[in-house]
C-alpha cells in the first residue's frame, strides 16, 4: 500500500488506530526526536538559517550540570530535542564519542510506563538501570540499541514537570523562511528491515506496514528493503535498506544502523529548494528528485550536524 496524499500534512483518520497492537503497551504518538551535537548554539543557529526553525527552551540545569539542550518544534505535536553533554558517563556523550553528532534516539509517549516496562521485562529486554527515571521532562525508560537496529528508545510518561507542546503552536507554520508543514517521517537505515519489523513488533506491538520487496530493477528478490512503521500524529518511522550510492546507503556503510534522516513537508518544494541553492546548499542529485509518492530534494549531512535532511512535496490525492 502506497501512501498518497496532498501538499497538507496527512489527515488524522489515516492514523487514528490503536498504536500498538500489545494490550500490554500504552503508546501514545512519538513524542520527541533525540539529537546529540557538539555545539547547540551553533547547531541552532544553523536549523535557523537553513531551514528556519527557530530553538525554544534553552536550558543549562540538565545532565547533573554537563548538558545544555533546547527544543524544536515540528509540527505533529512533535519536536527535536537537541543536547550538548559533556559528562563522559553519559549515554548521549558516549553516543557522541563513538559515532559523532547525530539522531540518537526517539521517545514515544505512553500514559502507562510502568506497565510498559513490566511487560519488557516480562519478555527478558533489559531496561537501562532496570528502572524508570522521576527526570524533569517525565518519567522514563530507556531501551538501548542492542535490542534495537541502531537506535535508543524512550518511554516517556508525562509528569507534573513535563514540557508540552505549545497549544498557540499548533496548526501554526514550523519555519519562518520554509513552506514546511510538519515532520513526515524519520528515517532509520537498517541491514535487515524483516528482522528489524519484527523486533519493534515484538517489544512494542508496533505493526509495520507498506512492507516492499525487489531490487532495483523492480525485480522481486524476496529481501525486503524498506518498510513504514506509523504514529498517531500524522508521522512514520521509515525503515530502508539500502545498497545503492544514496545517503542512506553510504549512512550504512560509514555508521552502520541507525537513525540517518528527517523527512520534513512542504507544500512548495520548489521555492524552498530555491531558496536553499541561494544559500550555496547542495543537493543529492543535484536538485529535485521525482518517485512514485512524491518529489524530493535531499541535503547532505555535512550541512548540520551529521543528519541528512529531506524536503519532500507529496503528489496530489487521487
Amino acid at each position: 500500500m502506497l501512501i498518497r496524499v496532498g501538499t497538507t500534512p496527512i489527515l488524522y483518520n489515516f492514523f487514528s488506530f490503536q498504536l500498538s497492537r500489545n494490550l500490554n503497551m500504552s503508546l501514545i504518538r512519538l513524542q520527541h526526536i533525540g539529537i546529540v551535537v557538539k555545539n547547540l548554539k551553533d547547531t541552532c543557529e544553523r536549523f535557523e538559517v537553513l531551514y528556519g526553525l527557530k530553538s525554544c527552551d534553552f536550558r543549562d540545569d540538565q545532565g547533573k550540570g554537563m548538558q545544555y539542550d533546547a527544543r524544536i518544534l515540528l509540527g505533529n505535536e512533535c519536536w527535536l530535542h537537541l543536547v550538548q553533554n559533556w559528562d563522559e558517563r553519559a549515554r548521549v556523550n558516549k553516543f557522541l564519542c563513538q559515532r559523532g553528532e547525530g539522531l540518537e534516539h526517539i521517545a514515544i509517549e505512553t500514559d502507562d510506563i510502568e506497565g510498559d516496562v513490566m511487560h519488557l521485562r516480562e519478555i527478558g529486554v533489559p531496561i537501562f538501570e532496570d528502572r524508570i527515571f522521576p527526570a524533569n521532562d517525565g518519567y522514563e525508560a530507556f531501551v538501548f540499541p542492542d535490542q534495537l537496529p541502531g537506535l535508543t528508545v524512550e518511554l516517556i510518561q508525562e509528569n507534573e514537570t513535563s514540557w508540552v507542546y505549545p497549544a498557540e503552536a499548533l496548526g501554526k507554520p514550523v519555519s519562518e523562511t520554509l513552506k514546511i508543514v510538519g515532520l513526515q517521517h524519520l528515517g532509520l537505515a537498517v541491514n535487515d528491515v524483516r528482522h528489524s519489523c519484527e523486533r519493534f513488533e515484538h517489544l512494542f506491538g508496533l505493526e509495520a506496514r507498506d512492507i516492499q520487496t525487489g531490487d532495483s530493477t523492480g525485480a522481486d528478490s524476496g529481501v525486503l528493503f524498506e518498510a513504514r512503521i506509523p504514529f498517531n500524529n500524522e508521522c512514520w518511522l521509515h525503515l530502508v535498506h539500502d545498497q545503492d550510492e544514496s545517503p542512506t546507503g553510504e549512512f550504512l556503510r560509514q555508521r552502520g544502523e541507525g537513525l540517518d534522516h528527517l523527512s520534513l513537508q512542504t507544500k512548495d518544494l520548489d521555492a524552498d529548494v530555491k531558496r536553499l541553492s541561494q544559500l550555496g546548499l547542495p543537493f543529492y542529485g543535484g536538485g529535485i528528485i521525482e518517485s512514485e509518492e512524491g518529489r524530493s530534494a535531499t541535503v547532505y549531512p555535512d550541512q548540520l550536524a551529521g543528519i541528512t535532511v529531506e524536503l519532500v512535496q507529496p503528489y496530489a490525492a487521487d
